[in-house]
C-alpha cells in the first residue's frame, strides 16, 4: 500500500486566529459565499492510501499478465481501491454525506487528474496514458458487519473480486479510541450508499470528461463529536473501482454534510481540505529459479544408521535431508569393518543394489510353503511447482530360458494379497496409513534424551540437531512420503495383511506408483517391498529381474 499524508502546520491555529480577527472587521455581506464557520474547522489527521500507486495504464503483473494483478492489488493501477482516514473538528453534528472530488490542484478550479494521449480528444487513454476515472456500475454495496469482520478487517484479505462480499465500508470510532492506534468500531451503519461517479470539473480549460467526483450518503446519518474518527474504504473489484491517473500528483477535496440531498454551504459540516497522492510506475523485478531434482534409489536408508556406521562405509554424516540412499547389499560393510579404509574398500568393491530374495540358509531359494520379501528405498527432492510423479519399469522374475513367475494383478483395487503356493511377484510401499505416509517397520534410533548433545542417531538429530535446538522435521526430515500420495494398488505392503501389485506391461510402459500435483517435493522417502511366491509346478532355475524407478517433475 502507498500513502501520502498532509499534516497540519504547527502554526495553523495562530493563522486561523489572525484570519478570524481580520474577518471581524469586514461586513458579512463582503464574505465570499463559500466561507463558513464550519469550513474553518477542517478535517484533521487526514490521509489517503491507495491499493496501488501504479498509473492506470499499468495493470499487469511482472510476467505481463493478470495472474498476480487482480483488482485492489499493488500491481493493478486500473482497478484500485482508495482508503480515507480523518478526524472530525465539529461537535454535536450528524454526517449524512461525504463527497470526494479528484483534481490536479488542491483549491480553485478543478481539472480531473490524468495525462491524455490526445490534446484534441480529451479523455483519450492508451497503453501509457490514462485519466482518473471512478467506475461504478450500480452494483456497489456497503459491507455488512459480518462481511467486514471476516474479510475486510483482515490485513491479508480483501472482499471477493466479483463484489459478492460488498465493495466499500464506512468505519467510525469515538475519540476515546486514542490517536494513531484507534480501534475502529464495526461499520458505522449499513445505510451508507456509494453513489455512482460523475464528472465535476468547474473552470477546467481542458476537461477530461471522466468521472472524478463521487459521494457516499446515509439517510440516517452518523452523529459525531470533535475528534471522532472516520475511515472510508473503497475496494477495487471487477465492476467497481477507481482508475489511477497516468502520471503525476493529484488532490482529493473532501467535504462532509449534514444533509444527503442538499450538499452546499448551508449543510457543510467540515470541509475545505484535501489529501494528496502521486503516481509512480512500478519497479518490475525478474529473475530465475532453475529446476533442481535429487532422486536416489538404494537398499539402505542412511537415516537408520549412526554417524559411526556411516563413516565405516565412507559415507558422510546425516544432514537435513540425507538424499543419497545406501546402495549396499551387506550390513557387514557398515557395521563390522575394522576401520574407515577397510569399510570404504569393502563397500566400493561390492556390486550395489543387489537384493537376494529367498531363504538365506538355502542359497536364497524360494519355497512353496512361505512367502519371501526384500526391501529397497527411493528418495526424491524437486523444486518443480507442479510436483512430480514416480514410475517403475521392469519385468517379472524370469529365468535364463524364459520361464517367469506370474506378476500379481494390478487391476485389483488396493492390491493383491500374498498366497504361498501360488506363483506371484509384486511390489508395494511400506508406508503407514497416516496423512504423512511415514515409513513403517524401520528402526530410526532412539533419542538419548541428553537435551542438546548430538550423538549421531537419526532420532537424536531430529530431536536436538547439531546446535542442540532442533525440532521435528527442521534439522532432519521425517522418513515420509508426504506430500506425495501413493497409488491405491501400491500403498498396502506394510499392512497387517499386505497387498502388492505388478503390471505385466511395466517393461514396455512406465507405471505410476505415487504422485503429487500441486506442490514442490521435499525429501520424500518411500520404502519398497518385493514379494515372491512359487507353486509346486514352477520350473527350476535362477530367476532375476531389474526394477527401475523414474521420477518425472511437473512444471
Amino acid at each position: 500500500m502507498y500513502a501520502y499524508k498532509i499534516k497540519e502546520l504547527a502554526k495553523r491555529g495562530t493563522a486561523l486566529l489572525g484570519a478570524a480577527g481580520m474577518l471581524a472587521g469586514i461586513g458579512t455581506s463582503a464574505l465570499p459565499v463559500f466561507v463558513s464557520a464550519d469550513a474553518l474547522n477542517p478535517l484533521t489527521e487526514r490521509s489517503l492510501t491507495l491499493s496501488s500507486s501504479s498509473p492506470g495504464w499499468s495493470y499487469l503483473d511482472g510476467s505481463g499478465n493478470t495472474t498476480y494483478a487482480p483488482p485492489n492489488s499493488g500491481a493493478n493501477g486500473q482497478k484500485t481501491g482508495n482508503t480515507y482516514s480523518f478526524r472530525m473538528s465539529s461537535n454535536g453534528k450528524t454526517i449524512k454525506a461525504i463527497t470526494f472530488m479528484y483534481c490536479t490542484t488542491p483549491a480553485g478550479d478543478c481539472t480531473a487528474p490524468g495525462n491524455d494521449a490526445s490534446a484534441t480528444v480529451p479523455g483519450t487513454d492508451d497503453a501509457s496514458h490514462t485519466d482518473l476515472n471512478i467506475v461504478n456500475n450500480g452494483s456497489q454495496r456497503v459491507m455488512t458487519s459480518g462481511e467486514y469482520t471476516s474479510v475486510g478487517a483482515s490485513a491479508d484479505k480483501t472482499p471477493a473480486a466479483d463484489g459478492s462480499e460488498g465493495n466499500f465500508v464506512v468505519l467510525y470510532g469515538a475519540s476515546a479510541g486514542g490517536a494513531g492506534g484507534v480501534a475502529y468500531d464495526s461499520p458505522s451503519s449499513t445505510d451508507w450508499t456509494w453513489v455512482s461517479g460523475s464528472n465535476s470539473e468547474p473552470g477546467a480549460s481542458s476537461p477530461t470528461g471522466k468521472n472524478n467526483f463521487t459521494v457516499i450518503k446515509n439517510t440516517t446519518g452518523q452523529a459525531i463529536n470533535n475528534g471522532d474518527y472516520f475511515k472510508i474504504v473503497f475496494y477495487g473489484t471487477n465492476a467497481n473501482y477507481i482508475t489511477n491517473p497516468g502520471a503525476g500528483a493529484f488532490f482529493v477535496r473532501i467535504n462532509t454534510y449534514s444533509d444527503d440531498t442538499t450538499m452546499d454551504n448551508t449543510t457543510l459540516v467540515d470541509g475545505g481540505v484535501t489529501v494528496a497522492n502521486v503516481m509512480n510506475e512500478s519497479i518490475t523485478i525478474q529473475t530465475k529459479v532453475l529446476e533442481t531434482m535429487d532422486f536416489s534409489v538404494g537398499v539402505k536408508d542412511p537415516d537408520t544408521l549412526t554417524d559411526t556406521q556411516l563413516a565405516k562405509a565412507g559415507r558422510p554424516a546425516l544432514g537435513q535431508c540425507s538424499t543419497l540412499l545406501m546402495a549396499d547389499p551387506l550390513d557387514s560393510t557398515v557395521t563390522g569393518a575394522a576401520d574407515n579404509t577397510a569399510g570404504t574398500a569393502a563397500y566400493n568393491a561390492l556390486p550395489h543394489n543387489v537384493l537376494k530374495l529367498g531363504d538365506s540358509t538355502a542359497e536364497y531359494s524360494l519355497k512353496t510353503s512361505q512367502a519371501y520379501t526384500v526391501d529397497s528405498y527411493w528418495r526424491l527432492s524437486s523444486n518443480s511447482s507442479g510436483g512430480a510423479t514416480i514410475y517403475y519399469t521392469g519385468h517379472t522374475l524370469t529365468n535364463t530360458v524364459g520361464d517367469q513367475i506370474n506378476p500379481m494383478n494390478d487391476t485389483t483395487s488396493g492390491g493383491t494379497p500374498s498366497t504361498p503356493g501360488t506363483e506371484q511377484f509384486g511390489i508395494g510401499m511400506v508406508q503407514d496409513n497416516s496423512s504423512n505416509f511415514l515409513v513403517s517397520g524401520d528402526n530410526y534410533g532412539t533419542d538419548d534424551g541428553d537435551n542438546g548433545t548430538y550423538n549421531g542417531t537419526y532420532a537424536d538429530y531430529v530431536a536436538n540437531g547439531p546446535s542442540g535446538t532442533g525440532t521435528t522435521d527442521v534439522y532432519a526430515h521425517l522418513p515420509r512420503l508426504f506430500p506425495v500420495v501413493p497409488y491405491t494398488n501400491y500403498k498396502n505392503a506394510g499392512d497387517t495383511t499386505p497387498k502388492y501389485a505388478f503390471n505385466a506391461n511395466a517393461d514396455t510402459y512406465a507405471q505410476p506408483i505415487a504422485s503429487e500435483s500441486t506442490d514442490v517435493v521435499n525429501c520424500v522417502t518411500a520404502k519398497m517391498r518385493y514379494i515372491a511366491n512359487i507353486a509346486a509346478t514352477t520350473p527350476a532355475g535362477i530367476y532375476t529381474t531389474k526394477v527401475n524407478y523414474v521420477a518425472s517433475p511437473q512444471y
